[in-house]
């Protein structure tokens, strides 16, 4: 491919060159803008705010020292480079300035521990002295992401520059040399004799490897492509994207930009017209580039060193072509007090394409033959590899995202910096990673293997239980990992068990106090041949009675599982102590219904009773009173048998022993997330003593401890999304891997409830006193004392 024109301009005079002369000046690419250039390190900066932080030249030397290119009407690549600072030698010292510094005796920053790669870890155990070296690190809030286990893994970032030295210690496992490729002389051979591209690339991608310092997307890979400080032939900026473009990297980096004859950057505001832009960088260089933003690759460009209003050419190029708006970012330099550094141009027109980040004083790797294998460097140069860097990080956290959403996002999460909002100053703001992985819009559960499928919002999707049943099935899903996604399908691994509501019906418990204190609860008895018939509205008095203040919990556990709108039970005595009866209720909560039934058989040993009863529990919308919403509903239904025993024992002088004791199988199903259930075993106990002639003779006092109902063993079905698929390019995936695994019910006993009630006549009524205490994460706590004339 070769570069089809270029046009040499000064401030906004634009001069059209012939095809021949745009080879001849492609052919003089060379450094401009170049700072003095002083060696000698041998202890790195501490972290922010330690006195031992050693600063390097400020930006006001940018203007020294200037390397020069002769011949007329040059067309030169002005690296985006302010200062290349001085480091401080051991002794406190000064290195020497100029191209021949002297750098005897330097060594790497101390080692430190580094975190183990692809385990995560706490974002403290990611903030070494190798994360604090380079200076601008931590200001990005890298750590956080790097403690999510994202820091460049599998990704591929191409670097067109000054070469990079392949042998550093900080580099050289991250180097792709079957990749990398130099224009000079056409081989693969990348040796940088200048140090710029080698300080680049240590910024994206210095090795963590517990010394010297480490890049911002330490795990990915780099492609060096050499192309700046150097003769190469036409059009090899355009065929440096292309072979980046075929390498699959995700994103280039381009710390330079092209200066007119004076060394002035050309800036984006010199330019009117797209056509006028083609002219001056060619077509080839203008269709690569188009070529790249429709793979997804991100091209991150340097704004430039002159303190201008605008930025660089290349780095406002979507303003002129919008089809580039979302692969091309323009990045601005600030300094450790987030403010814009002196020398750094601004966003300017560009500012919707901006972005800034560290470019004062940053610490990176240096080529070991021009005087230490470290120095300081200030300028764009500096801050742009940070950006592209970042792009490799969300790539590998999220593969799912194209390089035009990943541009979104780091643009949406910039810290805002300057004016409110995107300004000409700072564009979108500063790079921020920390705030790049969260979740944008609202989360939501994917429900089939399509992300244009239907989807729940995650916080409609809730499996909310009682205490007993939520503790089984938190410890149950805890080690099953799904995936949420938010506005950029993004996938978030959360366990699902979060997912799981523990409920205490504190409106319930204060219901039962206060119609216990009020003797407001009674059914409807009807003499029914030789049987009893008991009607109750509102509640279950008819079948579990009114002698507690929770008398579902201590007579009738598995009522316990819905509100109760209806309830009858019928009993006949057969004679000889014993009777059976039956009971029925219906009601529910929310969107799940309930319908109870059972039969008793009762029998009399002189002062006890002992009672079974078997009967069933069937519930649509939910299984033993857990409610299945959102994406884990849908036509949930289920069937619960169970069994219970009873036993009334009077000890004598008016106190009375109640046990009761519970076991229940459920099973359901249902074309949710939440498939079925299967061999589901619940229990639940209740002990109590009451006292008639506590205090006087016509009290009564009771004392109830219960457990509510929870699962013991069992399985269940899930079908859950567990990942989404990788953007090809800038190709959105569609597919969600949905994974159905079946999983052991772990017990997980709750704590008892407890229940206390008082009763007496008081004048010509009954005074009345209740409390329920239901212990646990979501606790209830109902407390009533009441009076009730009768007349």
């Amino acid at each position: 491919m070769t570069l089809g024109r270029i046009l040499a301009a000064t401030a906004l005079t634009s001069l059209a060159v012939t095809q021949v002369h745009a080879q001849d000046l492609a052919a003089r690419i060379a450094l401009a803008g170049r700072a003095t250039v002083s060696y000698g390190l041998a202890q790195a900066p501490a972290a922010p705010g330690s006195p031992d932080t050693v600063s390097g030249n400020t930006a006001d030397t940018a203007a020294a020292s200037t390397t020069s290119v002769t011949g007329s009407n040059s067309m030169l690549l002005l690296l985006g480079l302010g200062v290349v600072g001085l480091a401080a030698a051991a002794g406190g010292g000064g290195g020497s300035s100029g191209s021949s510094g002297s750098s005897s005796d330097t060594q790497p920053p101390p080692s430190g521990n580094a975190p183990t790669t692809g385990t995560g870890g706490s974002v403290s155990s990611f903030e070494t002295d190798e994360y604090f070296a380079s200076g601008g690190l931590a200001q990005t809030e890298a750590a956080y992401r790097y403690a999510e286990g994202a820091y460049g893994l599998g990704t591929l970032v191409s670097i067109y520059d000054s070469g990079a030295d392949v042998t550093h210690p900080d580099l050289a496992n991250n180097i792709d040399g079957a990749l990398s490729y130099s224009y000079f002389d056409n081989t693969s051979d990348v040796t940088d004799t200048d140090g710029h591209g080698t300080h680049v690339a240590g910024i994206v991608a210095g090795v963590q490897n517990g010394q010297g310092i480490e890049g911002i997307a330490w795990g990915s890979k780099l492609m060096i492509l050499q192309g700046v400080g150097g003769s190469v032939p036409a059009g090899s900026y355009a065929d440096a994207v292309t072979r980046s473009v075929n390498a699959g990297a995700v994103s280039m980096n381009n710390s330079w930009a092209y200066v007119d004859s004076n060394n002035n950057t050309l800036t984006i505001d010199q330019f009117s017209s797209a056509d006028q832009i083609r002219e001056q960088l060619g077509s080839a260089t203008i269709d690569s580039l188009d070529a790249a933003a429709k793979a997804g690759m991100v091209s991150v460009f340097a704004a430039g060193n002159d303190g201008g209003a605008n930025p660089s050419l290349m780095a406002g190029l979507p303003e002129y072509f919008p089809e580039m708006e979302g692969s091309i970012l323009g990045v601005v330099a600030v300094d450790s007090n987030h403010q814009i550094a002196s020398f750094s141009n601004r966003c300017g027109e560009a500012m919707n394409y901006c972005l800034a980040a560290p470019g004062v004083d940053i610490f990176s790797t240096y080529p070991s033959d021009l005087g230490s294998d470290y120095a300081y460097m200030s300028g764009t140069s500096m801050a742009t590899p940070y950006v592209t860097g970042a792009v490799a990080v969300l790539k590998s956290e999220f593969p799912e995202l194209t390089g035009q959403q990943i541009v979104q996002i780091l643009e949406n999460s910039a810290t805002d910096l300057g004016a409110v909002g995107i300004d000409p100053i700072y564009g979108w703001g500063e790079l921020n990673l920390r705030q790049a992985q969260a979740p944008a819009g609202t989360l939501k559960v994917e429900t089939t293997s399509s992300l244009d499928g239907p989807s729940v919002p995650a916080t409609q999707s809730t499996i909310s239980a009682t205490r007993g049943v939520a503790g089984a099935l938190r410890a149950t899903l805890s080690n099953q990992r799904m995936i949420v996604t938010d506005a950029y399908d993004r996938g978030y691994h959360v366990a699902a068990s979060s997912f799981v509501a523990d409920y205490a019906d504190a409106r319930a418990a204060q219901a039962s106090t206060e119609t216990f204190a009020m003797g407001a609860t009674a059914p409807v008895n009807f003499s029914a041949g030789t049987g009893t018939l008991s009607l109750s509205h509102g509640d279950s008095s008819a079948i579990a009675g009114t002698k507690w203040v929770d008398s579902a919990a201590m007579a009738a556990p598995y009522l316990k599982s819905f509100d109760t709108d209806s309830a009858l039970h019928y009993e006949i005595g057969l004679g000889d102590g014993v009777s059976a009866s039956i009971s029925q209720a219906g009601g529910g909560a929310g969107d799940v219904s309930s319908q109870y039934i059972a039969g008793s058989l009762n029998a009399r040993f002189g002062a006890s009773t002992l009672s079974m009863t078997v009967g069933n529990l069937h519930e649509d919308g939910g299984f033993l009173g857990t409610s299945v919403g959102g994406a884990f509903g849908g036509g949930l239904s289920s069937n619960t048998h169970f069994v219970q025993l009873g036993m009334n024992v009077a000890l004598g002088d008016g106190t009375t022993l109640e046990l009761t004791a519970a076991n229940g199988n459920s099973s359901f199903s249902g074309n949710g997330l939440l498939q079925s259930g299967s061999g589901l075993r619940s229990n639940a106990y209740a002990i109590g003593l009451s006292k008639t002639g506590f205090l006087t003779g016509d009290d009564r006092l009771s004392v109830g401890v219960s457990t509510p109902i929870a699962l013991a063993s069992g399985k269940l079905t899930m079908s859950v999304p567990t990942a989404v698929g990788a953007a090809v390019g800038n190709t959105r995936s569609e597919k969600v891997v949905m994974t159905t695994a079946s999983v052991n019910i772990e017990s997980a006993a709750p704590q008892p409830d407890l229940q206390i009630g008082y009763s007496r006549k008081a004048g010509i009524g009954r005074l009345g006193a209740g409390l329920v205490y239901e212990p646990g994460q979501s606790s209830a706590m109902g407390v009533s004392l009441g009076w009730t004339a009768r007349f």
